[in-house]
């Protein structure tokens, strides 16, 4: 060893510039001493790391000095394995084909196979394998990996080193062909016969299924996914092999197609309570161990074996060479294989097995429940670096290492646990690449009525708690992939006789209710680092369950289950998940009138039942009143003890939403303990959310003083207290960054309260919101919309200074850099419509208002307006709502001027355009719009340059517009018009609009939901034309009976027409115009007999009356006729 460092250390040279620069003519006795010298180097107890550049230099210039010399290519591989652990050396492409054919010709020409897969792994980590020029020779259908891996080397070592090295391998492999060589070759594996021992059979299944995990994250095609999941069905409860694994398809995947066995089977009994040694037992059989020289042969320069695959991280450990595996099939590759003796030379035996470390603990629960809404992360993938140890572990140097029976069986069943863990994983990295529309395959099969066979049983029956973990992940995501076939369940008894077969709906519902019920089970039965993952799981369920359509009692045994571990206070975790399936039950399809019966039944009097996997002294019962909720009053205990704040500021937010009647006599308590939850706490998360518990309980207080349930006397003592204490100290906080939240719960006070306050109350608070409008304030948006909401109240909106006020700070808002926020425009822009609402209200109730109202800041509204137009579909719906009720509230004087009459042409333009594009509700408000546009007589569309195209546009709108209430609101429009002079040259064209879209609808427009849109429209159309009668003139009537329908068409017409102008539910004013074009008809005489027709009841035969009289019933002839 000297000697060597001295010859390589001369003349100043470093070892690996020494060995970078040997000649060409350097014997071979000088190379492998450099070799050795070189692997002595990377091995000594103080390594000197040499850098990337060094590495790389002196390896491509040793592998030129190999020659064909058998002992010093071996050297070179076990150098190469060293150096490509310790550095992370980069090879061009051209050097990784050159060294890699150098590896696969020694594989070829030698019998060290241990060290040259071992080497080709190494290298070919982590690499673009797309790259190499002989990925066929590697991975192709003969591909030296894959029939490594099939066991074609009589050293077993080889076998489970070239399984290593092809997962290794696939991280970069995308070719989908050789994805699917891989994927038969992995197949054939894991369902033929494995010969030699237990344990090397599951080693050898637990490297396939990593292998197939790998594959499965690649996004392969589905016939690939196909395979895989057949793999993993065969394995996922015991990880033996099988006799067969037949494809399957993910249509029909069914368990019956193979041959499982229980986990709890008698072989298995041992399982629970593995012999286990102690940490100080174990250090010093270690140091004893490695004291001692091996009685197997082991490279001479290597004491330990070097970490397989480091420079990746590879994950599986050395494993030992016991065990039998006869070779199996021919190897093209290298034809005299079979004949090579299984006894190898010492350079070529694998390295001794070390100890390994003890592996991370197998359970626990991971990070923080992520709650849906804002509870429930969607991305549950399990993370076992995240467990703690709560159970036995699955690494083998855990084991006793002797040869004994007992001790063998503890490793076969270690490294079964792995392949199963392994699989789990597997399936639940298939079920993300299946494409939806297939996942209900793997629904049916992973999910059978049979609780002894998949996930189920292994939720239930597995007693590895990580493989209990992975199962209820992988469940979380199937029920994430199937959740749109959830809207089909439906258990409620169907009308008529029994059906013949079951109907998809009644099988569906059966399985979601079994699912509940199965995962209700294991609660109380369940290890406490599982509980976590097991509330998680049953939170995404009951998220994506229409319990509205199956049978009651499901979701109160749910709460019932979960609301007994919201006090299980020593474990943090296990109470998280529990209050996060509580949010998850109180948010599903609210309001469930089954929750609210809970919450009401659910008082503290009433006896707290300790789970059975809790202690008594492990649970801590709250302090408040016994007459209190006891959700709501657990939820409280916990604010007030700071303890999951978020969690239950979130439950409690909930049951303000959807389910106040049920606890509003305990609204003080929720009251001051948000307050106090908002002032103990300088985290700005829990104030934000304590600031919406008083926003929702202000909604709530709201909504219940106009059932009477609330006392106005009491809820403003509640609002005085709360500005005071709260509110109003944070607005006039500066730098406060809770001040949006602030504003937010401004605009829940209500009429009714706001005008119970003293005048300078109401003052102040219209001066701090109005002082936040500041741009640059970062509560601009909520200042605005809270002014939005109270420019509407009847106790300040004839206030012309404050609603002048308003549309100055709202106007400063919209014209602000700061709007190109689409969030704080959208809020801006909702404000202004609510703002022209109120001037559109102060018209028709305070003639002086407009008089008074400045002309200047109509024009700069309607500027701001028309600017904003073309903004996004959200804030356009906002926009065209405000240029109807601006252009209503324009008087005559303001109109005349100039510029204000190209204001309103290019409003009524911008209005046009969005009644033809955008989305359904930007064009129902730009109708709607029209329609407030076309009640102002100042804005005549006969004196303007745009009436033509108004009504070009309404009636193209009614005649093509596919949206119901689009073709309403634009119906609704042309009503308008209280002349014949308004609709000019157009009005034929509308008249046989009119009838034409009759002639349409007179046969119904569908059923379900849009027939009451149906008779809206025909009524709307109805009563346009009967406005039409009355504006005729007596020249117009030659042309309105040619535009008539054809004779054929007019008894459906009447037919439909008369039974909506003639019904019992239409309005006063419905019924006067129709009465009015009644008259009409009759003074003109028979040129208008069909309209007549339309709006008189309708003329039955004698013979069809007595037939009606004695037969039918007037319902049923009614329907009929309609």
């Amino acid at each position: 060893h000297y000697f060597i460092q001295s010859n390589l250390s001369s003349h100043g040279m470093g070892v690996w510039d020494k060995a970078g620069q040997l000649a060409a003519s350097t014997s071979r006795t000088e190379v492998g001493l450099t070799l050795q010298g070189l692997i002595l180097e990377l091995t000594s107890e103080t390594p000197n790391t040499p850098s990337q550049h060094e590495v790389k230099s002196a390896l491509l210039h040793l592998l030129a000095l190999c020659g064909d010399e058998v002992k010093l290519q071996v050297k070179w591989c076990q150098l190469a394995v060293l150096a490509l652990n310790a550095t992370q050396c980069v090879f061009t492409t051209r050097e990784l084909n050159e060294v890699t054919s150098f590896i696969l010709e020694v594989c070829r020409a030698t019998n060290y196979l241990y060290c040259t897969v071992e080497a080709l792994g190494a290298l070919l980590y982590n690499v673009d394998m797309n790259l190499l020029k002989m990925l066929d020779t590697l991975l192709g259908e003969r591909g030296i990996i894959l029939e490594l891996s099939l066991g074609c080397a009589p050293e077993r070592e080889v076998q489970h080193l070239a399984l290593r090295c092809l997962n290794n391998m696939l991280n970069s492999v995308t070719d989908e062909m050789f994805l699917t060589h891989i994927v038969a070759t992995l197949t054939t594996l894991t369902t033929s016969r494995l010969h030699g021992d237990n344990l090397n059979r599951a080693r050898l299944l637990a490297g396939a299924m990593k292998s197939l995990q790998t594959i499965a994250k690649q996004c392969p095609s589905q016939y690939v996914l196909e395979q895989i999941l057949s793999v993993v069905k065969g394995y996922i409860l015991e990880g033996v092999s099988l006799t067969s694994s037949p494809a399957i398809s993910l249509e029909s995947l069914s368990l019956d197609e193979l041959n499982l066995s229980d986990i709890n089977e008698p072989g298995h009994t041992r399982y629970s309570q593995p012999r286990v040694r102690n940490k100080k037992g174990r250090g010093k059989r270690r140091k004893a161990d490695m004291s001692k020289p091996d009685n197997r042969s082991t490279p001479p320069v290597n004491k330990e074996p070097p970490p397989h695959f480091q420079r990746g991280g590879g994950s599986q450990h050395p494993t030992s060479p016991e065990g039998g595996l006869q070779g199996g099939g021919g190897c093209s590759w290298r034809s005299e294989q079979k004949q090579t003796s299984s006894k190898a030379s010492p350079i070529n035996q694998p390295p001794s097995k070390s100890v390994s470390a003890k592996d991370a603990a197998l359970s626990s629960s991971p990070a923080t429940t992520q709650q849906i809404p804002g509870i429930l992360n969607k991305n549950m993938a399990f993370d076992p670096q995240q467990q703690t140890d709560f159970s036995v572990s699955t690494s083998e140097s855990e084991y006793s290492e002797s040869d004994t029976e007992e001790g063998l069986a503890n490793k076969v069943l270690a490294v079964k646990c792995r392949t199963r863990l392994t699989t789990l994983q597997t399936l639940q990295q298939c079920i993300s690449s299946v494409h939806k529309s297939r996942t209900y395959g793997i629904w049916s099969a992973f999910l059978p009525s049979d609780p002894n066979f998949g996930l189920l049983h292994v939720i239930g029956k597995e007693q590895h708690v990580k493989s209990r973990i992975a199962g209820l992940s992988a469940l979380t995501a199937l029920v994430e992939s199937v959740k749109h076939y959830f809207v089909a369940a439906d258990s409620r008894p169907g009308g008529g006789g029994k059906a013949p077969y079951t109907p998809f709906s009644k099988t569906l519902a059966t399985d979601l209710q079994t699912l509940h019920s199965a995962l209700l089970r294991q609660i109380p039965e369940c290890p406490v680092a599982v509980l976590p993952h097991l509330f998680q799981c049953l939170a995404v369920l009951v998220i994506h369950t229409p319990f509205t359509k199956l049978n009651s009692g499901l979701i109160s045994k749910i709460l019932n289950a979960a609301t007994q571990y919201i006090s299980f206070s020593p474990h943090y975790k296990v109470e998280s998940g529990a209050l996060a399936l509580l949010c998850a039950c109180l948010t599903v399809e609210t309001p469930l009138p089954e929750v609210g019966e809970w919450l009401m039944t659910q008082h503290r009097d009433v006896t707290t039942r300790l789970p059975s996997n809790a202690r008594a002294d492990d649970v801590t019962l709250p302090d408040t009143p016994k007459d209190t909720n006891m959700l709501l009053g657990r939820c409280l205990d916990h604010l007030k003890q700071g303890s999951h704040q978020k969690d239950v500021l979130q439950i409690i937010c909930q049951i303000l939403r959807f389910y106040f009647p049920s606890i509003s006599q305990w609204w003080s308590e929720i009251a001051s303990t948000a307050k106090l939850a908002l002032t103990a706490t300088s985290d700005t998360l829990i104030q934000n959310m304590a600031l919406l518990v008083m926003e929702e309980l202000g909604r709530a207080l709201a909504a219940a003083l106009d059932r009477v349930e609330v006392e106005l006397v009491a809820l403003r003592e509640h609002w005085i207290h709360l500005l005071s204490g709260v509110i109003v100290p944070i607005l006039q906080d500066e730098h406060s960054a809770i001040m949006p939240g602030a504003c937010d719960i401004l605009s829940t006070i209500g009429n009714a309260v706001f005008s119970s306050f003293e005048v300078h109350t109401q003052r102040l608070i219209m001066t701090l919101l109005l002082a936040l409008t500041n741009p640059t304030v970062a509560a601009t948006s909520s200042a605005c919309r809270c002014l939005g909401v109270l420019v509407m109240y009847p106790c300040v909106r004839d206030d012309l200074l404050f609603v002048a006020d308003t549309a100055n700070a709202i106007i400063t808002a919209m014209e602000s850099t700061d709007c190109s926020d689409s969030g704080l425009l959208l809020r801006v822009s909702w404000s202004l419509g609510n703002l022209s609402d109120t001037l559109v209200v102060n018209k028709l109730n305070n003639p002086a208002f407009v008089s008074d109202f400045s002309d200047l800041l109509l024009g700069r509204l309607l500027d701001v307006s028309l600017k904003s137009a073309s903004s996004n579909d959200k804030v356009k719906s906002n926009i065209v709502r405000a240029l109807g009720n601006l252009l209503r509230f324009m008087k005559q004087s303001t109109y005349d001027k100039l510029h204000f009459k190209q204001y309103v042409t290019n409003s009524v333009e911008c209005l046009l355009r969005c009644c033809t594009s955008g989305m359904m509700k930007t064009r129902w408000n730009a109708c709607y719009a029209l329609v407030n546009t076309l009640q102002n007589p100042v804005l005549s569309p006969a004196n303007s340059t745009w009436g033509t195209s108004l009504f070009d546009t309404l009636t193209s709108v009614i005649s093509h517009c596919k949206n119901f209430k689009v073709r309403i609101n634009a119906t609704l429009a042309l009503t308008q018009c209280a002349s014949r002079a308004c609709y000019g040259p157009s009005f034929l064209k509308v008249w046989s609009t009119v009838l034409i879209m009759l002639c349409e609808e007179a046969g119904g427009g569908g059923g379900g939901a849009m027939c009451g849109y149906t008779e809206k429209l025909r009524l709307q159309l109805i009563l346009l034309l009967c406005h039409l009668t009355t504006l005729h003139q007596p020249e117009d009537r030659d042309r309105m009976t040619s535009s008539y329908p054809p004779a054929h068409m007019r008894p459906g017409m009447i037919a439909a027409c008369s039974m909506v102008a003639t019904a019992d539910t239409l309005s006063e004013a419905e019924e006067d115009v129709i009465g009015r074009a009644r008259r009409v008809c009759e003074q003109v005489g028979g040129q208008l007999d069909l309209i007549h027709s339309l709006l008189v009841p309708p003329q039955l035969p004698s013979d069809t009356e007595a037939f009606i009289t004695s037969d039918i019933s007037q319902n049923r002839f009614a329907a009929l006729l309609r």
